[in-house]
């Protein structure tokens, strides 16, 4: 029994320092970047959030646009930070 704990313990201790280099995980970055669209591109899916309603309507009289509203009824929901 000591003997395979102390088999299973150099193991452990092996893995541990091996470094994990996979040479393919470089090229899957690179055609990752490649195929990602762009910050012009991803521009139309951000929403100019507005931290009231207050705020939203009046940002919506000046450029003469609608407001988007969106109620989350959640304790701990806020659209800003991500969390819904």
């Amino acid at each position: 029994m000591r003997c395979l704990c102390t088999v299973l313990i150099l193991l452990l201790a092996v893995v541990g320092i091996a470094p994990a280099q996979v040479p393919e995980v470089g090229a899957v970055l690179d055609r990752y970047k490649a195929f990602r669209p762009g910050k012009d591109d991803l521009a139309m899916y951000q929403i100019d959030w507005a931290s009231s309603l207050q705020e939203a309507q009046g940002r919506a009289l000046r450029e003469k646009r609608p407001v988007f509203l969106v109620i989350i009824h959640a304790q701990y929901g806020d659209l800003s930070s991500g969390h819904c």
